[in-house]
C-alpha cells in the first residue's frame, strides 16, 4: 500500500525521503552493532587488564603461608574480586541513570564548582569532606524545601517537611554563625614574680611624629602616591620573586622592575639618633593592605625611642588574580632595600631621617612570612651572594643586632637547608589558637639560631595559650583563614584582640629595650615569663630561653645510642618506664622540628620508681661544672595524652662522690602544664583532616639554682656531682620530652 505524502510535501518528496531512511538505516545498523561489540570488548578488556594486574601482585606478595597459596589467592582475588566489583558498579550506574537527568547534571556541577572553589583556599584532601558536606546539605535541604513548594500544603505530610526545612536550616545556620565552644581546661595557676622593672607597654616620655614614604607611583594609596610625604626610590625585584601578573600591574600601577620602597614612619622628636625598627606583615589579601595594621606597635615604641617603620609589601600578597613564588626571599630582600635606602635619606639634610637613625642598632620585626622574612634578612644580610641564583650579588652587611618573630612561617627557600643564624638576639611569639599555620613553627627558627659566645646575645620563645595568627595585626583580626572557612573556625577560646596585642606589646618593647637600648633590667622577663606576669592578660603561657651562659652537655643529637650523651663523660640509664626512647619531636601534623630529645613515659600503677639518670663517669669541666652561682638546666615538654591535664610533676635529685644526695620538686620552681588540648573548628572530623593531633608539644626551660641542692643537704659537694637523676614519683602517671641538659653559669 502506498504511504500517503506527508502534510507540505509532494508525494516524490516524500518517496525520496524514505528511500534516504532506509539507505541510512542499512547502514546505521553496521555501525551500531560495530560500536555494541567494541564497547563490550573495551569493557572486557578493562576488566582483564585489572586482573591481571592483580593477579602479578601476587607473585610478589608474601603471606608466608608459601608461594603457590600467595599465587592461587591472588588469583581468586583477581577473578572474583573484580567481576563483583564491576558487577555491584553496573548495578549501581543502572541505578543512577534512573534518577532524574535534571538532579544527576545539579548534584554534578555542585560538586565541581564546589571543589574547585574550596581548593583555592585549601588542600584537596582537607576540603573534600567539607565539599561533601556542604552539597549534602543542599541536597536534604531542597528535599524538605522542594516537596512543599512542589505539591502545595494540602497535605500533612508537606507541613512536616517544611516546618522540618526551616527547623534544620534554622540550627544550621546557627552553628555556622556562633563562635564556637570552650575547650575544657583546668585552672593552672601561676604566680607572678615580683616585676624587676617598669611596664614596658607603657607609652614613652617622647612625642611622636608620623609621616610616609615611597615612590609615589602607588595606584591604589594617596600616601604612597600622589600625597607621600617623601618620595624614594623604586627598585627591581624581579630576580626575586616569581611572574608578576598583568592583574597584578594593572591593580598597583607597577611591574616587579620597578617595585616601590613605600614606609609608615613613627619618628620620636628629639635629637637622636635613635635605632632603627622595621616591622613587616605577612601574607593576606593584597586588596586588604596590612601594613597600617602595626601602628599600635610604632607609636608604643616611637616614644620609647625606637625609630619604627612599617614597611609596605602588600603587592607581594596573595590575590584573586594568583599568588607570587618565591615571595618569601622577596621580602626578605626588600627589607634590607629599606634599611639601604633610609641609610642614604639620613645622609640627605632635607629629609626627616637627617641625623635621626642609629645604624649600630637595628631591629627587624615580623609577622606571618614576615616573620619568617625578618630571619632570612638577617641571613641574607650576612652573605655576599643570593643562595638560589649566585649571579646576584649582595652588599648590605649592617648591623642588625635583633630579629623578633609573631606567628612566623617557616618554609623551605634556600634549597633544602633551613635558616641558621649566629648571634641574634631573636624573640618568638605564637599561639596555640593559631588556625592559618596551626603549628609553632617558629621553634625550628629558635633552634637554628647559634649563640656561640662571641656576642652578648639571647634568644627567648614565648607560646600563648588562646592566642590566634591574626590579631598580633589590627586590620586581619580574629579570622585566620578565608570565608566561608571562617564559618567553621572555633573562636570562643580566643583572646581578646586587645589582650593579644598587649602581650605583643609588652614583649616586643621589652626585647628592643634589652637589646638595643641595652637595658639589663628587662632581662629576667624574657628567661621566665613569670616576672612579666604582672603586664600580661591571664592565659597560660609556655616559654624558652637561652643565652651563652647556658652550656648543655646532653642535647641528644649525637646518636642513636640510648645509653651515651652528648658529653662523653656521662652515661645513661633508666628503670621502670612504659617507654623510653630519644627521637624528635613533632608538630601536631608529623612534621619535624629538628631538635631530638629522650621520651619518657611513666606509669605507678603498672611500675614505681621510674627514673632517669646520667652518670658522671669523671668531674665536669669548665664551663659544664657547678658553682655555688649556678643553676641546672633543662627544657621539657609534655607529651601526655590530650584527657591527661593534670599538671606533671617529678624530682630532680644530685648526687657528689661523697654518697650525699639532694632532691628538687620541679613544681617548686616552675609548673609544668597539663595537656592543652586545642580545637580549632567546630567539627571534630574536619579538625583531624586540617589540624592533625589535639595537642602541640611545646619545650618550657626550667633552671634550678645549685644553691637549692645545697639548702636540703649541706653536706653535698657540688664540685664533685658525679649524677644527675629524673625521679617521676610525683605524678601517678605521664609523658614527657627531655632536652637540653646542662648548666646555667651566670656571669
Amino acid at each position: 500500500m502506498e504511504q500517503e505524502p506527508e502534510y507540505g510535501k509532494t508525494r516524490k518528496e516524500t518517496h525520496n525521503q524514505n528511500k534516504v531512511k532506509k539507505r541510512f538505516k542499512r547502514i546505521r545498523l553496521p555501525v551500531q552493532s560495530f560500536f555494541n561489540a567494541s564497547w563490550k570488548g573495551a569493557s572486557y578488556g578493562a576488566t582483564l587488564i585489572t586482573m591481571l594486574l592483580i593477579f602479578a601482585i601476587g607473585f610478589d606478595f608474601h603471606t608466608g603461608l608459601g608461594k603457590l597459596v600467595d599465587v592461587v589467592l591472588f588469583f581468586l582475588i583477581a577473578i572474583i574480586g573484580t567481576w563483583v566489583a564491576v558487577k555491584m558498579g553496573e548495578w549501581l550506574i543502572n541505578r543512577v541513570k534512573k534518577l532524574p537527568a535534571l538532579f544527576i547534571a545539579s548534584l554534578g556541577i555542585s560538586l565541581t564548582i564546589t571543589i574547585y572553589t574550596l581548593d583555592q583556599f585549601r588542600s584537596l584532601e582537607n576540603i573534600l569532606p567539607l565539599a561533601y558536606l556542604l552539597v549534602a546539605i543542599g541536597v536534604i535541604t531542597g528535599v524538605l524545601f522542594g516537596y512543599p513548594l512542589t505539591t502545595g500544603l494540602k497535605k500533612p505530610l508537606s507541613i512536616i517537611m517544611l516546618l522540618l526545612g526551616v527547623f534544620v536550616t534554622g540550627i544550621f545556620c546557627y552553628w555556622l554563625f556562633t563562635p564556637g565552644t570552650m575547650d575544657e581546661r583546668l585552672a593552672n595557676t601561676v604566680e607572678p614574680f615580683s616585676t624587676v622593672s617598669q611596664n614596658p607597654s607603657e607609652y614613652g616620655s617622647l612625642e611622636v611624629n608620623t609621616f610616609t614614604y615611597g615612590s609615589g607611583t602607588d595606584k591604589q594609596r594617596d600616601e604612597f602616591g600622589n600625597e607621600v610625604d617623601l618620595q624614594t626610590r623604586s627598585v627591581n625585584a624581579s630576580s626575586m620573586i616569581g611572574e608578576w601578573s598583568k592583574e597584578r600591574e594593572w591593580f598597583w600601577g607597577f611591574k616587579d622592575t620597578n617595585v616601590p620602597l613605600n614606609g609608615r614612619v613613627f619618628m620620636p622628636e628629639g635629637e637622636g639618633p635613635f635605632p632603627l625598627v622595621l616591622i613587616v606583615h605577612g601574607n593576606h589579601k593584597m586588596e586588604d593592605f596590612s601594613d597600617e595594621g602595626y601602628n599600635y606597635l610604632g607609636e608604643l615604641l616611637a616614644s620609647r625611642g625606637f625609630l619604627t617603620v612599617s614597611v609596605d609589601e602588600n603587592f607581594f600578597n596573595s590575590s584573586w588574580s594568583g599568588g607570587l613564588s618565591g615571595d618569601i626571599n622577596g621580602r626578605a630582600w626588600l627589607l634590607l632595600k629599606h634599611i639601604e635606602e633610609i641609610e642614604s635619606l639620613s645622609t640627605q639634610q632635607d629629609t626627616q631621617f637627617f641625623n635621626k637613625v642609629d645604624m649600630d642598632h637595628i631591629a627587624l620585626i615580623g609577622h606571618s612570612r614576615g616573620g619568617q622574612a625578618a630571619i632570612l634578612a638577617a641571613k641574607f644580610n650576612e652573605l655576599d651572594r643570593y643562595p638560589n641564583n649566585a649571579n646576584m650579588r649582595f652588599n648590605f652587611n649592617y648591623k642588625i643586632e635583633t630579629v623578633i618573630a609573631l606567628a612566623p612561617t617557616d618554609y623551605q627557600t634556600l634549597s633544602d637547608r633551613k635558616i641558621e643564624v649566629d648571634d641574634v638576639n631573636y624573640l618568638l611569639l605564637g599561639g596555640s589558637y593559631d588556625s592559618d599555620l596551626s603549628e609553632f613553627e617558629g621553634d625550628r627558627q629558635y633552634n637554628g639560631i647559634q649563640l656561640t659566645g662571641s656576642e652578648n646575645a639571647m634568644k627567648s620563645s614565648l607560646y600563648i595559650d588562646g592566642a590566634n595568627h591574626g590579631q598580633f595585626n589590627t586590620t586581619w583580626g580574629e579570622n585566620d583563614t578565608y570565608f566561608p572557612f571562617t564559618l567553621l573556625l572555633n573562636k570562643q577560646p580566643l583572646l581578646e584582640g586587645d589582650e593579644q596585642r598587649q602581650i605583643a606589646r609588652t614583649y616586643v618593647s621589652g626585647f628592643l629595650e634589652a637589646t638595643l637600648h641595652e637595658d639589663e633590667s628587662y632581662q629576667p622577663m624574657f628567661e621566665d615569663y613569670r616576672y612579666a606576669l604582672e603586664w600580661l592578660p591571664k592565659t597560660t603561657y609556655i616559654s624558652q630561653y637561652e643565652d651563652p651562659s647556658y652550656h648543655i652537655f646532653s642535647d641528644f643529637e649525637e646518636d642513636v645510642n640510648v645509653l651515651t650523651a652528648t658529653s662523653p663523660s656521662i652515661d645513661i640509664d633508666a628503670n621502670s618506664f612504659i617507654q623510653w626512647y630519644e627521637g624528635e619531636l613533632e608538630f601536631r601534623r608529623d612534621k619535624e622540628r629538628g631538635t631530638h630529645g629522650v621520651f619518657l613515659k611513666w606509669d605507678q600503677s603498672y611500675s614505681k620508681n621510674a627514673s632517669y639518670s646520667l652518670d658522671l663517669t669523671k668531674p665536669l669541666q669548665d664551663p659544664y661544672n657547678f658553682t655555688p652561682n649556678s643553676s641546672l638546666t633543662f627544657t621539657a615538654a609534655n607529651v601526655s595524652e590530650a584527657e591527661n591535664q593534670q599538671p606533671v610533676d617529678f624530682r630532680v635529685t644530685v648526687t657528689s662522690a661523697n654518697g650525699e644526695s639532694s632532691s628538687v620538686l620541679v613544681s617548686d620552681i616552675m609548673p609544668m602544664h597539663g595537656a592543652l588540648p586545642i580545637q580549632h573548628t567546630k567539627t571534630k572530623f574536619f579538625e583531624e583532616r586540617r589540624y592533625g593531633e589535639p595537642t602541640e608539644p611545646v619545650l618550657q626551660t626550667f633552671n634550678i639554682p645549685v644553691q637549692l641542692f645545697n639548702k636540703d643537704n649541706g653536706s653535698l659537694k657540688l664540685n664533685e656531682i658525679d649524677s644527675i637523676t629524673f625521679e617521676f614519683n610525683a605524678s601517678p602517671k605521664g609523658k614527657i620530652f627531655l632536652d637540653q641538659i646542662g648548666v646555667n653559669q651566670p656571669n
